[in-house]
């Protein structure tokens, strides 16, 4: 009789009919487009994270963030480091140098976004030049990155502070940038889809040139910016990131702050908007499962999309883990392009 009890409560519990309530396992629910993922380490900077990729002159260019003081997150500083085919570094890391020494603010610079036009390329990251920490003060800014062989040089830095909707409650982050007929246009926001125009003439204004709304069917937080926006089958493709409260195995039950990436298509006519996009998150292998680091500002579970590169019939995006990792996702661009749903507006 003992025995036919505990049969019974095993096959109860296998088949989730426990009082405790299964948790869910995202990885569970990885895409099979989403083909394979690399760790890239960056020599010197063992905790590098939120990396951005470009093709750029032939050669595969990647940034990456750093905080030189755990006890001080805020203060952070971005480099750049060229790879092989293989993703793995073939220069010295370089740090970048966002402040005059007269600064009386340290470096706050966060996670650059590449745009490349024509031979000019561009960095647009966030950061905040104010000596005491605000919301108001991170806003977003524009770099043009010059290169000396394996050397990269900072060109003049406009910081974007007049544009429609500013506030100073409002921290800035995460704007998408593209190209549109050899100029440099910027995403502000997924719903409604507001479209900024830089003046990019020491002024610092944005115009706005476009707004459109979609119904996007996401149930995963809030969508925000995350890789610049390239054309592919002739649209705009980007993959955006979101956030939510929630416990899972990889939390192991604790309620903590998961994020997610989606894609997304945009029109590549204005006024770009959005004509599809990710019903689920996209998912693949080491996404959620691996070290657990101690945080720097709470606890997380974090993918979070920075840029990504068109290879043929393969997309790889470049992603940061959990605050402390640089990774690479390959991905089907065919079957990527087939799991968006269709929006209307």
């Amino acid at each position: 009789m003992k025995m036919i009890c505990s049969v019974v409560f095993t096959l109860i519990s296998a088949w989730g009919f426990s009082k405790e309530p299964l948790l869910p396992d995202l990885e569970a629910m990885a895409q099979e487009f989403v083909l394979e993922t690399k760790k890239i380490e960056i020599p010197g900077y063992p905790f590098a994270f939120n990396p951005a990729i470009i093709r750029w002159r032939g050669q595969l260019l990647l940034s990456f963030r750093v905080i030189p003081d755990r006890r001080q997150s805020f203060n952070t500083e971005l480099g750049l480091v060229l790879l092989n085919e293989q993703f793995e570094p073939i220069s010295t890391p370089q740090l970048l140098y966002f402040r005059e020494e007269s600064s009386p603010a340290p470096c706050r610079a966060e996670d650059i976004r590449f745009l490349a036009i024509g031979e000019r390329l561009f960095l647009i990251y966030d950061d905040n030049e104010e000596k005491k920490l605000s919301k108001g003060g991170f806003r977003m800014y524009i770099a043009e990155l010059y290169a000396q062989g394996d050397h990269f040089i900072l060109g003049d830095i406009e910081c974007l502070r007049h544009f429609e909707g500013e506030s100073r409650e409002v921290r800035e982050k995460s704007w998408v940038p593209f190209e549109y007929q050899g100029r440099l246009l910027l995403a502000y926001s997924l719903i409604p889809h507001k479209i900024f125009s830089p003046r990019l003439d020491g002024s610092g204004i944005c115009d706005t040139i476009a707004a459109t709304e979609s119904q996007i069917a996401w149930d995963f937080g809030t969508l925000r910016g995350g890789t610049q926006g390239l054309l592919e089958n002739g649209q705009y493709l980007a993959f955006f990131h979101s956030s939510t409260e929630m416990a899972t195995v990889h939390s192991e039950g604790q309620k903590m702050t998961h994020y997610f990436i989606g894609a997304y298509t945009f029109s590549p006519e204005p006024p770009f908007a959005i004509t599809a996009a990710s019903r689920e998150p996209i998912i693949g292998p080491h996404f959620y499962r691996g070290i657990v680091y101690k945080p720097y500002w709470k606890p997380i579970r974090c993918v979070f999309p920075c840029g990504y590169i068109a290879e043929g019939p393969f997309i790889w995006i470049a992603y940061g883990r959990d605050d402390h990792e640089c990774w690479v996702a390959k991905i089907n661009t065919e079957q990527l392009l087939k799991s968006l749903v269709k929006l209307e507006h």
